[in-house]
């Protein structure tokens, strides 16, 4: 399963890196607005950390209307580069705009996805990723595990190499449900990655651990052990 960061902050991706295996990070314009740097000075920044590390970066277009659409995916992938994954809404004038973009060789994303219709017409239309918002399926009266399944299965089935980006979560709960279903990738905030990994039990045995060595060789580590023996 490939991870993605949710946020604005690029020093909060950074700061994820450094722990955990990501493939890069996300945007959309709802996050965009709650930046607390202008974007004109986010974008460079933006721009100079996927250059850095060769991750991907998702950056969804404000356009209405297709032309307008494509127009911006191209504008965003000089600016970005191959890194780029342009986001466009699973809207009418959206998969115009991702037939026009892949024709162009950009790399789409099909985001807001609320059914797994919408999905498989992303991935007939020739989008790399479709983003579906778990949590706001459940709370519309549907299943959101149950779509990503049913998508990842579609996909398959049809041989389409289009991978499911999970978005909108409240728990690790769901992110752990999506991987048993085939999801491919999610996009995360940076707080929740750490409870991804947490569970108590762990952090026990390993007090256990650390007691009982303590108690049987002090402060010493195990490297201190380490010796030639006889030469």
């Amino acid at each position: 399963m490939e991870f993605y960061v949710d946020t604005w902050d690029v020093e909060a991706v950074r700061r994820v890196n450094d722990y955990f295996p990501i493939a890069g990070f996300t945007t959309n314009p709802n996050i965009l607005t709650r930046a607390q740097k202008p974007l004109s000075a986010l974008m460079p920044e933006y721009r100079a950390y996927v250059r850095e590390t060769g991750q991907r970066i998702f950056v969804q277009v404000t356009a209405q209307d297709a032309e307008e659409m494509t127009a911006q995916a191209e504008r965003l992938l000089e600016y970005f580069g191959d890194g780029l994954v342009v986001k466009l809404p699973a809207v009418r004038e959206g998969y115009q705009a991702c037939l026009a973009c892949k024709a162009k060789g950009l790399r789409v994303c099909v985001t807001v996805v609320h059914s797994a219709m919408q999905g498989v017409m992303a991935a007939e239309a020739g989008a790399d990723y479709v983003a579906p918002y778990i949590t706001h399926i459940d709370n519309a009266g549907a299943d959101g595990v149950l779509c990503v399944g049913e998508m990842a299965k579609a996909f398959e089935s049809a041989g389409r190499a289009c991978k499911v980006l999970g978005a909108s979560f409240r728990t690790a709960k769901q992110i752990e449900a999506l991987a048993v279903a085939g999801c491919h990738a999610v996009t995360i905030t940076p707080e929740m990655f750490d409870t991804l990994i947490a569970h108590p039990s762990t952090d026990v045995s390993l007090r256990g651990f650390d007691a009982a060595w303590r108690n049987a060789f002090g402060g010493r580590q195990i490297t201190d052990f380490l010796t030639r023996g006889e030469e």
